[in-house]
């Protein structure tokens, strides 16, 4: 039997873009997934669309905020009733390819890893038409063979400002025994790159990590992205978060270097 995915979606006014990205996570090929919809206080028509997935398509779940607290709270309730072996994260203005959800789990499955990183697309919305190719911008690294990394090459591809693996959730996968054993959460205190903080969290807790060179989540740039936002109103936000996860990666160092010694002696 399929291992059961947790597939979570933080929602935040989406209409324009949720049924689109909803449809992508339905028509996967890998079909034992759960969908947990957690709908932050919208004040648009984003819960009609959650509504009428959980209707017609029983994998899907709709939560409700009574008001907005935030993607990391979103994603933290998720996480409180997730049932998954597996846990991948999905924003509901982006969309996916059909086998998403199967590259990952596959490659979880066959390596025995702690966590999987893809490479992505990236997509321009100018004229807020969408086709699978307009204004897409394929990663160069796509079509590099799979590879193991390394804790400190993942962690450094999670620091650098260029490249396919970055600090996003959503081109990689996490072990929910992982996430729950350690109780590793969102940090609601924070912001902007909550996510790579969270990521940062969890690979210093497992070994093994691998690079499956599968673009199959089309990341969606537009106006309203969190990353179009004013970099001077973005920054006390993302210095707080990068000195957090440096001093992460810091103490796993010093650690590390510890052990060295110790063995040398």
């Amino acid at each position: 039997m399929q291992a059961l995915v947790s597939v979570i979606i933080p929602i935040y006014n989406q209409m324009e873009y949720l049924p689109r990205c909803l449809a992508s996570v339905a028509r996967q090929t890998y079909r034992n997934i759960e969908v947990i919809m957690v709908n932050d206080g919208s004040s648009d028509e984003s819960q009609i669309a959650m509504d009428a997935f959980e209707r017609i398509d029983r994998r899907f779940h709709a939560i409700s905020h009574d008001r907005n607290r935030g993607v990391s709270a979103a994603r933290n309730t998720a996480l409180a009733v997730a049932r998954g072996k597996y846990a991948l994260f999905v924003d509901g203005d982006d969309w996916l390819e059909d086998s998403y959800v199967e590259h990952f789990v596959t490659a979880m499955i066959d390596g025995g890893y702690d966590l999987v990183v893809n490479p992505y697309i990236t997509e321009r919305d100018s004229s807020r038409i969408f086709s699978d190719k307009d204004n897409a911008r394929v990663p160069s690294d796509r079509k590099l063979a799979p590879r193991e990394l390394t804790r400190r090459q993942f962690l450094d591809g999670v620091r650098s400002p260029i490249g396919q693996v970055r600090g996003y959730l959503w081109n990689k996968i996490y072990r929910m025994d992982i996430i729950n054993s350690y109780r590793l959460r969102f940090d609601t205190e924070v912001s902007m790159m909550e996510d790579e903080l969270f990521t940062v969290e969890y690979a210093v807790r497992v070994q093994s990590f691998y690079y499956g060179g599968c673009a199959d989540y089309h990341y969606v740039t537009h106006a309203g992205s969190a990353t179009t936002e004013s970099p001077v109103k973005m920054l006390p936000q993302q210095l707080l978060s990068l000195h957090r996860v440096n001093r992460i990666i810091a103490a796993i160092d010093h650690g590390e270097s510890e052990a060295e010694g110790e063995t040398e002696a």
